[in-house]
């Protein structure tokens, strides 16, 4: 029995979205899959924690420096020539953590897994504005943040089932096995959807098209307003674990429940975003409401905080308005960063994907350097100062 061409044709559209939703989804499946493991790395490999813990680091280095190269590259030959080397790369770098002999050789596979995991989520970007215009271009954005989103909820749990059974090698080697899957794919299902005319590079046209993004008032608003979302939602992330056991004394399977409800708040949210689009909706009142609306939840945590009203009850609604406030804007964002620079949406995009990266970074570290002294403060604290700049940001984008 044979699939009517309608049916058909959905069927492809849905796995496309998938393989691009795949490709955003690496960078967090790659850091919260291997946190379960950092003990036995340790162990294995005669190391300190703090050592062991700098596999997430060199990740994160080698993620925020290779987007804004792939991004231009991309621009100047096409997206499936820079999606293929990417991919390998990446496979590479897990391939080197899975045989590692030593700390310092997992460190910089780790990097170069960091390195080709940027391409994934760039390039995604890219693709969708290749393809796609206006209202359609959001719905997939949504999709792409639902299908990434889903990772950080499971590559925990995922972690822990697989430490036992593969140890943390195994791990690295499943990490592996997705760049490999990923490439495949790419080699043998994916056209190109950019095909410039001469193609061509030099340094001096790089540094000429970035000042271009970042000129452009929109795009850079909206580049601004896409890190600071993550900033607010990272800075959830960071001091979930010293908030919910440390504060609230939950259990490791309370928190670990609260922390994936959390995480389906950033679907949900993206969620709505394709919903309201689809009726007109114009972006930049959906990013308002965003970060008004994780203002508020940020605002009602802090003052929970300072009149010592804080239990389970109020605070996980609130943080799970944060998060999902960050999947409300994500798409509307990424939208406004690359529809007004068609010919310059890898460049934008590994802006976005770049910038996105650091503040979550940023936010992450204020909040570890702060809550010894400000407690609960100090994660409500960084999550309004993020959603603050970010209400400054979404003015400047235009209506």
């Amino acid at each position: 029995m044979t699939a009517a061409p309608g049916q058909a044709g959905m069927a492809r559209a849905i796995a496309f979205m998938v393989f691009l939703g795949g490709l955003a989804a690496l960078p967090p499946l790659s850091i919260d899959m291997a946190l379960p493991a950092l003990g036995a790395i340790g162990r294995a490999l005669h190391t300190g924690p703090s050592q062991a813990g700098l596999t997430l680091s060199l990740f994160m280095a080698g993620f925020v420096i290779g987007p804004p190269v792939y991004g231009p590259l991309s621009d100047a030959f096409g997206r499936r020539r820079l999606l293929l080397p990417g991919m390998a790369i990446f496979t590479a770098g897990g391939v080197a953590a899975a045989l590692a002999p030593s700390i310092a050789v997992l460190l910089i596979a780790r990097f170069c897994q960091g390195l080709g995991a940027g391409a994934g989520m760039t390039l995604a970007l890219a693709i969708v504005r290749d393809r796609f215009d206006g209202a359609a271009m959001q719905r997939r954005l949504a999709a792409i943040t639902v299908v990434a989103n889903l990772a950080p909820i499971v590559a925990p749990t995922l972690g822990v089932a697989l430490l036992p059974l593969i140890h943390w090698r195994g791990i690295y080697g499943v990490m592996a096995a997705c760049g490999l899957a990923a490439a495949v794919a790419s080699w043998a299902g994916l056209s190109e959807s950019s095909r410039p005319a001469v193609p061509s590079f030099s340094t001096r046209a790089l540094l000429r098209d970035t000042v271009v993004v970042l000129r452009h008032r929109g795009a850079c608003a909206a580049i601004a307003v896409n890190a600071l979302g993550f900033g607010w939602m990272f800075a959830w992330v960071a001091g979930s674990p010293l908030v919910l056991p440390g504060l609230l004394h939950m259990q490791p399977g309370v928190y670990a429940a609260w922390f994936g409800a959390t995480g389906l708040g950033i679907v949900a949210g993206a969620g709505v975003n394709g919903i309201i689009a689809a009726r007109g909706v114009p972006g930049r009142r959906l990013l308002a409401i965003a970060a008004g609306l994780a203002l508020t939840a940020a605002a009602s945590l802090s003052a929970a905080a300072v009149a010592g009203l804080v239990t389970t009850a109020i605070a996980m609604p609130l943080f799970m308005a944060s998060t999902f406030s960050f999947g409300l804007a994500a798409p509307s964002a990424a939208r406004a960063a690359l529809d007004p620079l068609q010919q310059l949406s890898g460049v934008a995009g590994g802006l976005l994907t770049s910038a996105q990266m650091l503040a979550g970074a940023a936010s992450s570290s204020l909040v570890a350097l702060l809550f010894p002294t400000l407690g609960l403060l100090a994660v409500s604290g960084v999550m309004a100062i993020c959603a603050l700049l970010a209400m400054a940001a979404v003015r400047r984008i235009p209506h």
